[in-house]
């Protein structure tokens, strides 16, 4: 039995000596340049107060490493600049940032995972054009994924959990951001200065703290975010004197507020599905917005069905606005006082919005369960009721 006992223990001790040998501590960087190949062979390399790379030049790939930093390092642990560079299948542990990547074209990185400490950025990019990030995945840090400047970025699968901002874009153009993943962060992603982001079948969701904002909109110039599940937070999405933005076909559920708007102008609120948010819109002094098919659970009625309501459908925030500005009517939100309160006392136009043929929604229950399931169901109610015992007055 002792045996056995030592046997198992030294079975378990095995595997992390090997995985302390294949640490690799680093005394200055591994400078990799133009045309170059690093095959990390999935080896652990270790750094202190300097990058673990340097990628500079044209075409440089580094592939199948990990990167340690050191506790307290302020410098980037990787490090990119130049043309046409690769990263594939590379995770970092930082300290402090884990990627920058600047006064770059065309690089690309695939499949990078970065666990920080909450202290540092996880990928930086400045002043570059056309990175494109794929699957990549970033938690426990300050900003997810930061972008200043530069154009033509592409993200693709990004999972960014634990931070402040999951995705924080200032002031790039063009950039694309697909089936993103973004939740428990303060706020999923702030877009400030940009011109012609495009955000698309994303899922943000769960975001925390005092704000807990999905997305964040500060002028932004033609943004469209399309197809993206909204929910679980405070703000679904917050918009401020942003202009040309387009609300199409997403699902916003489940939120305090669904769109909240502030000197917003000149969007599309087309075809959106607001059901269940405590409030759907709350707006101040925003105009000129197309509001127009979406699905708001008000009463509809559709007499040439196709699909649209005759009766437009105003938002009423007078309730939600007032118990928002006097915290002790919190407690009373939902009471037939305040219910036929809200029902006397209407908003204002300058912060309601109307959606003149809204979508009508017909609730639909379906059973996805098979006939044994039913029967079983029916029996257990059939035992119920007569199984029961039955006690005589005498």
């Amino acid at each position: 039995m002792k045996r056995l006992l030592i046997c198992i223990l030294f079975l378990c001790w095995v595997p992390q000596v090997d995985a302390e040998e294949k640490s690799i501590p680093l005394t200055e960087p591994i400078i990799i340049e133009s045309n170059e190949h690093v095959d990390g062979g999935g080896k652990t390399y270790s750094s202190c107060g300097h990058p673990a790379f340097i990628m500079r030049g044209t075409g440089a790939v580094l592939e199948h490493a990990s990167v340690q930093q050191c506790k307290g390092d302020d410098v980037p642990a990787i490090q990119v600049s130049g043309l046409g560079h690769q990263l594939l299948d590379v995770s970092i542990e930082s300290a402090g940032t884990g990627l920058l990547i600047e006064d770059s074209y065309g690089v690309r990185i695939t499949r990078m995972a970065i666990d920080g400490n909450g202290q540092a950025d996880g990928m930086v990019i400045l002043n570059s054009e056309a990175t494109e990030l794929q699957g990549v995945v970033v938690k426990d840090v300050r900003d997810g994924i930061y972008i200043e400047n530069g154009s033509q970025h592409t993200i693709v699968r990004p999972v960014v959990s634990h931070s402040r901002y999951g995705i924080h874009l200032m002031f790039p153009t063009d950039v694309v951001i697909s089936v993103p993943e973004l939740h428990h962060n303060l706020t999923g992603a702030m877009i400030m200065g940009t011109n012609r982001v495009v955000f698309k079948n994303g899922n943000v969701h769960d975001q925390f703290g005092g704000t807990a904002t999905g997305l964040m909109l500060y002028e932004a110039i033609d943004t469209t975010i399309e197809m993206t599940n909204i929910s679980g937070n405070h703000i679904g999405l917050f918009a401020e004197q942003s202009a040309g933005t387009i609300l199409e076909r997403n699902t916003i559920n489940g939120n305090d507020i669904g769109f909240q708007f502030k000197q917003a102008t000149g969007m599309m609120i087309l075809q959106n599905n607001l059901l269940g948010n405590r409030e759907p819109v709350t707006m101040v002094e925003s105009h000129d917005n197309v509001v127009q098919g979406n699905v708001w659970g008000g009463t509809t009625l559709d007499l040439d069905r196709d699909g649209y309501s005759e009766i437009p459908f105003q938002t009423e925030p007078y309730l939600f606005l007032l118990t928002d500005s006097y915290e002790a009517l919190e407690l009373l939100y939902g009471s037939p006082g305040l219910l036929l309160l809200e029902s006397i006392l209407r908003s204002p136009n300058d912060v309601s919005l109307t959606d003149l043929s809204p979508q009508t929604y017909t609730a639909k229950w379906e059973w996805n369960g098979s006939i044994w399931n039913l029967g079983s169901i029916i029996l257990l109610i059939i035992i119920w009721i007569f199984g029961r015992k039955r006690h005589e007055i005498v």
